[in-house]
């Protein structure tokens, strides 16, 4: 028995670079196998940025948005009655991103892309290293390396890796944030939270949340309200200078954007374009009134990271995108739930909360089975023959982020926190 239990991490760091490994070929040969050769989605930001900063050209401008579609697509875009201008797929960032990518603006595009690339795996890889601390995630160093695998062989991360996405950036200024307020550095916690703002959807909830935590207990938190206020004048008065009225550019670039990328919420779909945005706000709204009956929670409990793993999953279920490589963003409430397992789970909560895990466990295992199982075919199959499959591994993405709101939801209302050996409570 003891070299079984012994031998179950081994099993789990074999399965995971197994199962990272089958990924990988389906977002190499598979997934990716029509896109234009050029496709990039880091050149968009990046030549906005060159063009701005080394030539104080308007990013949002119809000619730089058609110079950066030649280069993705071969030809600008064909406009229509919701993209006039045809700027659809051009620059959709607010212009202090610039300043993020400056180092990169005086060199090629393959450096830059290189760069990047190194940039999007470290920045990935601390991104999982702090997860795991924020929510206490302590398990043997193989089961580490196993989450590790699974996480960085995961669809969401590979596409944005593939895609050369932001999204990794704006994960990784994210858990900066959130570890800065576990740590108690506040003010550098406000300046971060402010600099994560280039991906601004990413922060429609988070932002909300943070804002009555501090209110919370406002005495001694408020230097991160401050902080964060003072930081987004300063990145909104540095735009100001390098482009003069841009906040009119950037929401008519967001329009095309939306409608260059099927900007819809996965509400969107179910209760149509009309009624989804009304769906979105009250998931908002009682996402939020969680929130309030946490909001005195200390910063480094586990309470507090359970509201705000909740607070990213529920990001994920009212933007306006189904792109897979936004749901970084539920590694933390991924976590929590596997932290959840070792709980005891009083009735009748505890049954419900079995109930959503086992259907969450299913819906972030199928695309690794599916990918496998393409992986296997190709052996008997040639690769064109699979391309008809391509979105079989797909299928959960879009409703996994509402399976994680409903199990941390429960999670929160499972009843009275019991408490650790070293102290705090044991949810998270």
């Amino acid at each position: 028995m003891k070299n079984s239990l012994g031998a179950k991490p081994v099993w789990w760091l074999l399965l995971s670079i197994v199962s990272a490994g089958s990924m990988a070929y389906y977002v190499g040969q598979i997934w990716s196998a029509n896109q234009p050769p050029h496709f990039s989605d880091l050149y968009a930001p990046w030549w906005g940025a060159h063009e701005l900063l080394r030539h104080g050209r308007n990013p949002y401008s119809p000619e730089v948005a058609h110079e950066i579609q030649t280069v993705i697509y071969g030809a600008p875009a064909a406009s229509d009655s919701q993209d006039p201008s045809g700027i659809g797929g051009g620059f959709a960032y607010p212009p202090y991103i610039a300043l993020l990518l400056w180092p990169m603006v005086y060199i090629s595009f393959s450096a830059a892309q290189k760069a990047f690339l190194f940039v999007s795996i470290l920045g990935t890889l601390l991104t999982i290293v702090i997860w795991f601390r924020l929510v206490r995630f302590r398990r043997s160093s193989q089961i580490l390396l196993a989450a590790t695998t699974f996480a960085l062989g995961s669809f969401p991360v590979l596409q944005a890796i593939k895609l050369q996405n932001p999204s990794l950036l704006a994960a990784f200024f994210i858990a900066i944030t959130l570890f800065l307020l576990f740590t108690d550095h506040l003010v550098l916690a406000g300046a971060m939270l402010a600099v994560s703002t280039f991906k601004p959807q990413f922060m429609v909830a988070l932002i909300p949340w943070l804002a009555l935590w501090s209110l919370g207990d406002w005495r001694r938190r408020r230097p991160v309200a401050f902080s964060f206020i003072a930081s987004m004048f300063l990145l909104v008065g540095v735009s100001e200078w390098l482009l003069p009225d841009w906040i009119s550019g950037f929401l008519g670039a967001v329009r095309a954007y939306r409608h260059y990328t099927y900007g819809h919420s996965l509400l969107d779909v179910w209760f149509t374009p009309t009624w989804g945005p009304i769906a979105a706000a009250f998931v908002l709204l009682a996402v939020l009134a969680l929130c309030w009956k946490h909001r005195r929670q200390a910063s480094d409990s586990p309470d507090f990271m359970v509201v705000t793993s909740l607070v990213l999953a529920a990001t994920l279920v009212i933007i306006p995108t189904l792109a897979p490589h936004a749901q970084i963003l539920l590694l933390p409430g991924i976590l929590c739930l596997l932290q959840s397992r070792t709980l005891p789970l009083p009735s009748p909560a505890g049954r419900l909360l079995r109930l959503v895990l086992a259907g969450t466990w299913t819906l972030l295992a199928w695309p690794w089975i599916a990918v496998f199982a393409l992986l296997l075919a190709a052996v008997k199959f040639p690769t064109h023959t699979l391309l008809h499959f391509w979105e079989l591994p797909l299928y959960t993405s879009p409703i996994l982020p509402m399976a994680l709101v409903f199990g941390l939801t429960c999670l929160l209302f499972r009843g009275g926190s019991e408490k650790q050996p070293g102290g705090g409570a044991s949810r998270c």
